[in-house]
């Protein structure tokens, strides 16, 4: 899943709001540190998934002959949700 670094941003300050709000977190550090610490973690998360996605549509390609009479979609997202769980992935 392609992610803009503004999309990030935007649910990294949903996620403090919520967080703050909720008395979730209790910051130790200042707030810009805690901002740049969650928009890596997200980041790194749509990575691993963009990831998954690419070996998934390879898997998909590599077997697309025996594959015909399958929702080309539904196999991609079987595929994906079998290596995810494989990783250890939560989508």
């Amino acid at each position: 899943m392609k992610v803009k670094a503004e999309q990030i941003d935007r649910l990294r300050d949903r996620l403090m709001k919520v967080y703050q709000t909720k008395g979730l977190i209790v910051p130790k550090t200042d707030e810009a540190n805690i901002k740049a610490k969650i928009k890596e973690i997200v980041a790194r998360n749509f990575r691993e998934e963009e990831a998954i996605e690419a070996e998934a549509r390879e898997m998909l390609a590599s077997h697309a002959g025996q594959v015909k009479e399958m929702d080309h979609y539904k196999m991609f997202l079987l595929i994906k949700q079998k290596l995810a769980q494989k990783k250890g992935f939560i989508l």
